[in-house]
């Protein structure tokens, strides 16, 4: 046990200290890089300041932000997000992005020290030394403000408190496409997260729709849409990710009959709190339709769960990751193998529990 935290200590420094360097010299180019990250939340929170209603308007989208014409890279999360949007595009890009680096980089500290209050064996540098968070900070996205919202959904849900643990995930409707297989799977065991959920994700959804209207909704859906068939499929780390890349094709019965199973089987397990939010979490992660290779540092919460397991094979999964992941950087098509693995445990924690 001594052997192993120490030379877990030992990889997590080095990552995360080379990670740094790297982030530390591209700080600059990252403000005005990914299109689909930071650079349009940017300029959706422009957007909203002259034309609200028309945010998902595909034509202002493109004048508002050109970066994004062939590149998919356009902003369609619901608008309650440009509550923390909008303030910041008042400020230049490059002290914006740096504002919202210091808000990720706390979320990701935040949800650590919490995580380590109930994994007393999950290392605090972790967030820092996996390969997704680079990529995330790099890209400027907003799943770090996610992990904070899900981990302190885990943090009532531990405390059998389901209600607040419902409506705290209901924050995270930002990015829908994790937030509400994830509450469909909790709900299968502990039904009263979802009376949580909706108490929270009802205003959620007024305060999104209302400023845009049926028109709005139907720009949403178009935009999604255009979005949607720019996707490079190889750099989804989901099944969806998986399927299209293998077979050339996407499949669409099929991929829903897997991810129905694989809901299915996470709801069936027998297991602790912790074990069952953090396998849920795994199989949110695979059947999400938009799962990319940042959003992946939402595997923290079932990491810190596998550092604190009785079973070796099982503590060594989250190394395992870290080891692993940073190939991915170099080569972003082939981010579907990242699916690969999580699959295969999966598989093998249903022969070996987590405790």
């Amino acid at each position: 046990m001594a052997t192993r935290a120490r030379l877990t200590t030992f990889i997590l420094s080095i990552f995360a200290t080379f990670y740094t360097i790297l982030f530390a010299f591209s700080f600059h180019a990252s403000a005005f890089a990914e299109p689909g990250g930071f650079p349009v939340f940017y300029t959706a929170g422009i957007l909203a300041r002259h034309h609200l209603a028309d945010l998902y308007s595909l034509h202002l989208q493109n004048i508002f932000h050109p970066a994004s014409i062939g590149t998919g890279g356009y902003f369609y999360h619901p608008a309650y997000e440009l509550l923390l949007l909008v303030p910041l595009s008042y400020l230049p890009q490059v002290p914006a992005f740096a504002l919202w680096t210091a808000c990720s980089l706390a979320s990701l500290l935040i949800a650590a020290i919490l995580l380590r209050r109930h994994f007393p064996s999950f290392p605090i540098l972790t967030p820092f030394a996996f390969a997704p968070t680079l990529i995330l900070l790099i890209n400027g996205q907003d799943t770090a403000l996610l992990v904070l919202i899900t981990v302190l959904s885990l943090h009532q849900f531990l405390r059998h408190r389901e209600f607040a643990a419902g409506a705290i995930l209901a924050l995270g409707l930002f990015k829908f496409p994790f937030v509400l297989p994830l509450i469909v799977i909790l709900v299968f065991r502990h039904p009263r997260t979802l009376v949580g959920f909706i108490t929270a994700a009802v205003p959620i959804t007024l305060i999104s729709v209302a400023p845009v209207g049926l028109q709005g909704i139907h720009q949403y859906i178009t935009l999604a849409h255009t979005a949607d068939t720019i996707e490079a499929i190889g750099t989804l780390t989901n099944l969806r990710g998986l399927i299209g890349t293998f077979t050339g094709a996407a499949h669409p019965i099929l991929l829903i009959a897997l991810s129905l199973s694989l809901v299915a089987y996470a709801a069936s397990l027998k297991l602790t709190r912790a074990q069952f939010f953090s396998l849920a979490l795994i199989v949110t992660f695979l059947v999400s339709w938009h799962s990319h290779f940042y959003d992946a540092v939402l595997l923290l919460i079932p990491m810190a769960c596998f550092y604190q397991s009785k079973t070796l094979w099982i503590q060594w999964l989250p190394i395992f990751l870290l080891l692993t992941t940073p190939a991915l950087i170099l080569t972003p098509m082939h981010c579907y193998l990242l699916a690969i693995p999580l699959g295969l445990s999966l598989a093998l924690l249903a022969l070996a529990p987590l405790g």
